[in-house]
């Protein structure tokens, strides 16, 4: 073989390799324009500005959330108490209001305040107790279930001053407010993890811990920002749904875990740690909330559609566990 004809296989191998390497890192991308095309032909409401709003709408605090637990994916853990730490900041927040009497902004710091503590309570199990994070987090989960039962006696907390059904319900330039601090979010989410060296030590540390110690990453305390980022943000989208339903209730995150773990993994994010990025997350919450939505516009029961969301999670989960070993 000549010089000349292998220097050109040369760069057509890598030519392939790079292009390969795109497809699989913005394949969500590509599924997400393919079934949005798809919905557009064959649905008739679809593509109405209001149909598309809701679409934005339902997935602003989904995506919040789902943030959240991309820090925790991101360093090969995972935190299965944010359905109840929701639950908990939910009728705490409406409770210190609605019963207590503080005022709004004093009572959201509380809330904060009460999810740091949460989130150091997870991370100091896992990273430092050296507790599995899904008995650690299993375990907070019943916890903070339990908390959240007896605080607000298993009934819904009302009595919320009606400008907080703005924060969850309102529109901004015919935009639903929820969008703004969905793409407000995203934004610091992805310049952190894109443009900070704390930001990607979350890569180092989930891809490679020992070798992160060795070069001198604290990898204890990724490991710890990791839970308090999650319930942070976890806290964040509770606030926003308790203010859209103008009620706290321990019952209101219960239902998220499952769909925060499947777009997180659907947007490319590795169950093995140090694999993933802000904009597929993104792009999968988005995806999951047009899927949700052609269906209930199709008229499908409900029950078929958790059927869907779970082949889905499962697809992408062998997936991942494929290409890993690859």
């Amino acid at each position: 073989m000549s010089t000349a004809t292998a220097t050109y296989a040369d760069k057509s191998r890598r030519y392939t390799g790079g292009l390969r390497s795109f497809m699989n890192e913005w394949m969500i991308l590509f599924l997400f324009a393919a079934l949005f095309v798809l919905c557009a032909v064959f649905i008739d409401r679809f593509l109405e500005l209001g149909n598309l709003m809701n679409i934005a709408r339902q997935v602003s605090f989904l995506t919040i959330v789902a943030l959240g637990q991309f820090f925790v994916i991101l360093i090969a853990h995972m935190d299965l108490s944010i359905g109840s730490s929701i639950g908990l900041t939910s009728v705490l927040l409406a409770g210190l209001v609605a019963k207590s009497g503080l005022p709004v902004g004093l009572a959201i710091l509380v809330v904060f305040a009460a999810a740091v503590l949460i989130g150091l309570i997870n991370g100091a199990l896992v990273v430092y107790g050296r507790v599995p994070a899904f008995i650690a987090t299993l375990v907070m989960m019943n916890v903070l279930m339990g908390v959240a039962y007896i605080y607000s006696r298993g009934l819904p907390i009302s009595g919320l001053p009606g400008w907080m059904n703005y924060l969850g319900m309102g529109y901004l330039f015919n935009v639903p407010v929820p969008v703004y601090l969905m793409v407000i979010v995203a934004a610091l989410c992805y310049i952190f993890t894109t443009h900070t060296q704390l930001g990607r030590s979350f890569y180092a540390v989930g891809g490679n811990p020992d070798a992160s110690r060795l070069s001198g990453i604290n990898v204890k305390f990724i490991g710890m920002l990791a839970f308090v980022l999650c319930s942070l943000l976890a806290t964040l989208g509770s606030i926003g749904l308790t203010a859209r339903t103008m009620s706290g209730a321990a019952s209101l995150g219960e239902s998220m875990l499952f769909d925060v773990i499947t777009v997180v993994v659907l947007g490319g994010t590795s169950l093995f740690g140090g694999k993933g990025n802000v904009i597929g997350v993104v792009i999968a919450a988005l995806l999951t909330g047009v899927i949700t939505n052609a269906m209930v516009l199709m008229g499908i029961d409900t029950y078929f559609q958790w059927i869907v969301k779970g082949a889905i999670l499962i697809t992408v989960v062998l997936i991942d566990v494929n290409s890993k070993k690859s």
